[in-house]
C-alpha cells in the first residue's frame, strides 16, 4: 500500500505548495497570525497533504487547536509525516539556510498535553537512510537536537549560553508537541529544521519574524530538493 505523505511547513517554507500537481484546498482559516491551510495533491505521483501554518500554545490556543494539523493528518490517513520548522541555530558550525534533521529533542513547554512515555520518537533506521540519500545527492544535511521553548520571545544571551552548554543544536517554539502526538498515533515521523537565524551569546543583534521568513525563502531550493528526495524514497523509509 502506497504511503500518504503529510508535510507541515514551517515559517518561510510555504512556497512548497507550488510543487503540488492537481491541488485541492481541503481547509483554510485566515483568523490567526499564522494563516492555516490544508491542500492535497500529487508530488512525484505520490499523494501528499500540505499543512501551511500552525498554532502555538503561547498564542493561548488549547490542545485541539495546536494539534489540528496532526489530527487532520490522522483523519486523512497520513502514514508518513514530515514536520518542518524555522529554527535558530545554536551549534557554532551551523550557517543560515542550513537544514537539520532532528535526531532528539528538549521539551521546555511546561504543559502536560499527552503521554510522553515513549523513547522512540526518532527512528534511527529511517534517519540513517535519509542521511545516506542526502549524501549521495550532495544535499548538505546537518543533524542534531532541537529545543522547543514555550515562546513567544526569542532567547536571551543567558538562555543561549545555557542551551549551548546542555547540547542544543537548534531552538524554536513548535514541532515537539506534534512529534509526540504523531508518534502516539503510530505515524512514522521525520522532523527537519531550517536554520533561519544564528544565536550567539556574544552578539547584540535582534531577530524578528520578517528576518525568519526571508531566510526560509532563501533556503527554499535546498529545502525543496530534500523534501522531494524524501518523498521519492518514502516507500523505503521503514
Amino acid at each position: 500500500m502506497a504511503d500518504k505523505i503529510g508535510i507541515i511547513l514551517g515559517s518561510g517554507l510555504n512556497e512548497f505548495v507550488k510543487e503540488l500537481t492537481f491541488p485541492e484546498k481541503l481547509f483554510e482559516e485566515n483568523e490567526s497570525f499564522h494563516k492555516l491551510s490544508v491542500v492535497s495533491g500529487k508530488i512525484l505521483k505520490k499523494e501528499v497533504l500540505l499543512f501551511s501554518g500552525r498554532k502555538h500554545f503561547y498564542e493561548g490556543y488549547d490542545n485541539n487547536s495546536v494539534f489540528s494539523n496532526v489530527n487532520f493528518a490522522k483523519e486523512f490517513g497520513v502514514t508518513l509525516l514530515i514536520i518542518t520548522n524555522a529554527a535558530g541555530g545554536i551549534n557554532s558550525v551551523f550557517r543560515i539556510s542550513d537544514l537539520m534533521l532532528i535526531t532528539s529533542h528538549f521539551n521546555f513547554i511546561k504543559k502536560k498535553f499527552i503521554d510522553e512515555n515513549n523513547s522512540s520518537f526518532y527512528n534511527k533506521n529511517i534517519q540513517n537512510k535519509i542521511k545516506n540519500y542526502s549524501l549521495k545527492e550532495k544535499i548538505v544535511l546537518r543533524s542534531g537536537s532541537y529545543c522547543c521553548n514555550p515562546g513567544p520571545m526569542y532567547e536571551t544571551k543567558s538562555e543561549i549560553k545555557f542551551l549551548k552548554k546542555v547540547g542544543v543544536d537548534a531552538v524554536g517554539m513548535s514541532t515537539v508537541p506534534e512529534i509526540i502526538l504523531a508518534n502516539n498515533f503510530g505515524i512514522r515521523t521525520i522532523a527537519i529544521s531550517c536554520i533561519t537565524n544564528l544565536l550567539k551569546e556574544n552578539e547584540s543583534g535582534k531577530t524578528d519574524h520578517e528576518e525568519v521568513i526571508v531566510a526560509g525563502k532563501n533556503a527554499y531550493k535546498k529545502f525543496s530538493g530534500l523534501i522531494k528526495l524524501i518523498i521519492s524514497k518514502s516507500s523505503e523509509l521503514t
